[in-house]
């Protein structure tokens, strides 16, 4: 990952305070990480990295920040040295809120803020925030290629895999950020203010780490917190919750998935409230508050094609056609893939457990034409009496050791005409490193089984 080009002379904020020689230390050194710590290295300050892991690949990154201008890259633990000399923290989106360095920080008073806060210190550009518990990755990508479309210059980042700290020199005063935000990122936002912020929806997601319902809402609704009369919240009609947390907001309110509401400018016709999705929806509506025309959006819309380990069509080996829906981490966005299959299909699922609530999947694997349930990883013994719940005889469930046994068994209990769909549910820290590296390894595992049936033909 190349460091953002940044002038000294951009040690000074958006506030007007300078960073020059603020000693600061980032805690992780995942891709947030990497991007903070080498922000922060180009406005100047004194940078400390502390990462619990040890790897040649982190080795690498250590000299190369060090090169950058970094005080001390610390791997293989966490030193008290690295926080009591800190005036602020940066954390990356993986660290938990229990993790040491964190609570050395709170108990000195130590201020802690993430990658997306600390960029939005230096960002020069308009701000789009997206999130939510589904969809967030499509709809950033979208509103990105909408504005594109519309000749403006904008840059999709943040959560989806770009660090919004890395693309700072790639944007100005005429651009527009279009920034995917998770919960872990929006807790470490205290001044981060979107002209456009989106919240999609709101579901069941990282319990292991917000404990209740209530706590992971609290984390979502802080996109919405710097917004003033002069911003934009779009927000989904549908979901009573959300409705009560941002009806006192300050911003101006748009609705998608309902009209209710809405000013006359903003109203969704029944044919595109019946046409889109929720999640195009939203786009229009974020797009729209930018000035966009409704005719560019819908024609974009209609053009793009989905992202990759998002309902991604691998190919097809005998007929059975397989699905790479590896993004899917929540039962939401498993029972979501499954509107989205056409004939019998054939799941594969399972991963990390995030303390979430399996139970929905029981309905909707019950009312779907699911052939069979195939089950990997740490989750499987909390995910078979679901799948059991809505067993019969047509309904095969099996348990697979590897994601290449998986897929292999979902090829066999599938047919001709059939769809093999791998939407894990679940997170993918279990077997891989990211839901990137998972999607990669189910598509080679498919094409590995397609070169096998061509030579065999």
């Amino acid at each position: 990952m190349s460091a953002p080009t940044l002038q000294r002379a951009q040690s000074v904020d958006r506030f007007g305070r300078s960073w020059e020689g603020k000693r600061v230390t980032v805690v992780g050194l995942g891709r947030s990480g990497q991007a903070a710590a080498a922000l922060l290295c180009q406005v100047g300050a004194r940078v400390r990295v502390t990462e619990f892991a040890e790897s040649t690949a982190l080795k690498e990154i250590q000299s190369r920040l060090l090169e950058q201008g970094a005080v001390a890259v610390e791997l293989g633990g966490h030193q008290h040295a690295s926080i009591d000399t800190a005036e602020m923290v940066v954390v990356s989106p993986g660290i938990s809120e229990s993790a040491e360095p964190l609570l050395w920080a709170r108990a000195r008073g130590i201020p802690i803020i993430s990658e997306i806060e600390l960029a939005y210190h230096f960002c020069p550009s308009l701000i789009v925030g997206v999130t939510g518990t589904n969809g967030k990755s499509s709809v950033v990508t979208m509103i990105a290629r909408v504005l594109q479309a519309a000749r403006r210059h904008a840059v999709a980042c943040g959560n989806l895999g770009v660090p919004f700290a890395s693309v700072l020199s790639q944007l100005t005063p005429e651009s527009v950020a279009v920034v995917e935000l998770s919960s872990f990122q929006l807790i470490g936002c205290h001044r981060f203010r979107p002209t456009v912020a989106v919240l999609l929806n709101i579901g069941t997601n990282h319990l292991d780490r917000h404990t209740t319902t209530n706590s992971y809402l609290s984390a979502k609704a802080r996109i919405f917190q710097s917004q003033t009369a002069d911003d934009w919240a779009v927000i989904n009609g549908t979901q009573p919750l959300l409705q009560a947390i941002t009806a006192a907001l300050p911003s101006r309110k748009l609705i998608f998935g309902t009209d209710a509401g809405n000013d006359p400018a903003f109203l969704l016709s029944p044919r595109t409230l019946s046409a889109l999705s929720p999640g195009c929806q939203a786009v229009l509506q974020a797009v729209r508050a930018l000035g966009i025309s409704d005719p560019l959006t819908h024609q974009v819309i209609r053009e793009s094609r989905g992202l990759e380990h998002r309902m991604e069509f691998v190919d097809a080996v005998r007929g059975v056609r397989f699905i790479n829906d590896s993004k899917s981490t929540t039962p939401d966005s498993l029972v979501f893939a499954l509107t989205r299959v056409r004939g019998p299909v054939v799941v594969i699922a399972g991963g990390r457990d995030k303390g979430m609530d399996f139970s929905p999947l029981a309905g909707a694997l019950a009312s779907a034409p699911v052939r069979g349930v195939i089950l990997i990883g740490e989750s499987r013994n909390k995910l078979r009496p679901v799948v059991e719940s809505a067993a019969s005889p047509e309904r095969a469930l099996h348990e697979a050791a590897t994601l290449d046994e998986a897929v292999r068994t979902a090829a066999r209990l599938s047919g001709p005409g059939g769809t093999v769909l791998f939407s894990p549910a679940c997170a993918s820290f279990d077997m891989f490193r990211n839901f990137e590296e998972r999607g990669r390894a189910f598509k080679g595992c498919v094409r590995a089984l397609a070169r096998e049936s061509e030579a065999s033909a």
